[in-house]
């Protein structure tokens, strides 16, 4: 497992993780900006209380993307639902009219 070099708030860690490298500095730079953000952008006066914000923030974020995902994946399933509905309506309309054949 690769250790990832990070900086949050001017402090540097050292990670090991087994996602990508590039993966866990953009999480990184994230988690900084949002608690420069709730910090009024004052890294040495980052508090607790600040840390909590900025993990509520996030975690709000991370559940609406699951509601929207959840949302559109019913979406679509009830698009392919209505499709093989009408395909099977059409493939039952086709039998229907097709010829009957003669053995003439």
């Amino acid at each position: 497992m690769p250790v990832v070099q990070i900086e949050i708030l001017g402090k540097r860690y050292a990670l090991q993780s087994d996602r990508d490298p590039s993966h866990v500095r953009e999480v990184a730079a994230y988690v900084d900006s949002q608690l420069r953000e709730v910090s009024g952008n004052r890294p040495s006066a980052v508090q607790r209380d600040h840390a909590i914000l900025a993990a509520l923030n996030i975690a709000s974020e991370l559940f609406l993307v699951r509601e929207r995902g959840q949302d559109m994946a019913n979406s679509v399933d009830r698009r392919l639902q209505s499709l093989v509905t009408l395909l099977d309506q059409s493939a039952a309309t086709a039998g229907q009219l097709a010829p009957e054949s003669s053995d003439s």
